[in-house]
């Protein structure tokens, strides 16, 4: 195959993995924070309230899941922490696969819960494609 640089097909790959790892960890990291701002009732007051109101949660569950996402954001962005970084993405995963079901449950329209399967799908993605050392 004529190549126009000196870069081998393995150097693209990896370069391919590390910006597609970037590209959808930064998308749940955004989604996660986004979230956290949400949960703590800084943004869109009283909606989060609402929703788990709607699925049947106890209102101080926001709180807990505000911290929990903001400690994963930090375990996945920071290098190393190997094992710790498996629990976030862990607790990622089921987190949003937890509010897939809890929509469904509820007997909820499509619209509202396929952005939690979505994202529950990016973070199995972005640790897929973790960089590790």
């Amino acid at each position: 195959m004529l190549s126009l640089t000196n870069t081998s097909p393995t150097q693209t790959h990896s370069k391919a993995r590390i910006i597609g790892y970037w590209a959808v960890t930064a998308l749940i990291a955004f989604e996660l924070v986004y979230g956290a701002l949400w949960d703590f009732n800084v943004l869109n007051q009283g909606y989060v309230y609402t929703v788990l109101k709607h699925l049947g949660y106890p209102l101080y569950l926001a709180g807990i899941l505000g911290a929990c996402k903001l400690a994963a954001v930090a375990v996945i962005l920071t290098p190393g922490l190997p094992l710790l970084k498996e629990w976030a993405y862990a607790g990622v995963v089921i987190l949003f696969a937890g509010a897939f079901v809890s929509h469904v449950a509820v007997g909820d329209a499509a619209g509202q819960y396929i952005w939690s399967l979505l994202f529950a799908v990016l973070a199995l993605s972005s640790w897929r494609l973790r960089l590790q050392p």
